[in-house]
């Protein structure tokens, strides 16, 4: 029997402490030691995220030698509306100023659970891919599994949403008038999948599904930023339409060797910018 109370104060920082009577007897004092080790586990753990915790991934991509031109697309289907818009092929798009190659996807990839930033959690907000001026807006889109992926089409012609997903339900379904087309997907995919219409061969776009947030599309300029990664080595996949994955990249004091896209790298700070970084032409030839 115990032959005094045992008391427990908690300090300012949290931290448990146990004053114990000297009577106390052994086997009480080490039970409740165990037993505060466990509140003090438990409320470090639960402790929200600080800038110490998670990084912000940035860099830029660059294309070498001669910058191509983008052809003219022919158009087949509703000249009328799509003929005079003068559309050009989008798969290999490079700034004329910098040479920032545009639309290569880079993503955290990822056997395990991502721990993900509280700013992030929220998938309320659907995803929007557009069939404006006879394309798909924008033509790379990144999304969440099961966040809402919505087919609209602002043109007065019909459009057609053909989504070739590996690892989800493909689908091919007419976009109706005046109302999005909402979809979600389950499944995490492998790859970036690819989003026809199957009225206008020349169509294109693809859909990034990922299980969290940290997936990125370059810019006009090449640049990419994905903010709130936590901190730690993470495997991140470099991706072009064109090659597919990404064999090397060059930070212009060496090139690091791409093995299916993939590049290791250890966030260990509030913020990582690989720098310009150079793809290999050779992998953009039409030739390939």
């Amino acid at each position: 029997m115990l032959r005094s109370p045992l008391r427990i104060r908690l300090s300012k920082s949290f931290t448990p402490m146990l004053d114990f009577d000297v009577q106390t007897p052994w086997f009480a004092r080490s039970g409740y030691r165990v037993i505060c080790a466990t509140m003090l586990a438990a409320t470090l753990s639960t402790g929200s995220a600080n800038s110490e915790e998670w990084s912000t991934l940035k860099g830029r991509i660059v294309f070498p030698g001669d910058i191509p031109a983008q052809a003219p697309l022919v158009i087949t289907r509703d000249e009328e509306v799509c003929g005079g818009i003068g559309l050009l092929d989008e798969t290999l798009i490079v700034n004329k100023q910098n040479r920032g190659l545009q639309n290569v996807v880079v993503w955290l990839s990822s056997k395990s659970d991502v721990p993900v930033h509280p700013s992030l959690k929220d998938m309320s907000k659907p995803v929007r891919l557009d069939n404006k001026d006879c394309r798909f807006v924008p033509r790379i889109v990144p999304i969440r599994t099961e966040q809402v992926l919505q087919c609209t089409s602002t043109d007065p012609i019909s459009h057609n949403v053909a989504v070739y997903a590996r690892r989800n339900q493909p689908f091919s379904i007419i976009v109706p008038k005046g109302e999005p087309l909402e979809r979600t997907f389950r499944r995490e995919e492998l790859l970036p999948i690819r989003v026809d219409c199957s009225i206008h061969a020349w169509m294109r776009a693809y859909l990034v599904v990922t299980e969290h947030p940290y997936a990125a599309v370059t810019d006009a300029n090449g640049r990419f930023t994905i903010k709130h990664v936590p901190q730690g080595e993470w495997q991140f996949r470099f991706w072009h339409e064109m090659p597919g994955y990404l064999d090397t990249l060059n930070d212009g004091t060496q090139t690091v060797e791409l093995a299916r896209g993939k590049w290791e790298l250890d966030l260990d700070t509030a913020e990582h910018d690989l720098g310009e970084l150079t793809v290999d032409e050779k992998q953009f030839s039409m030739d390939q």
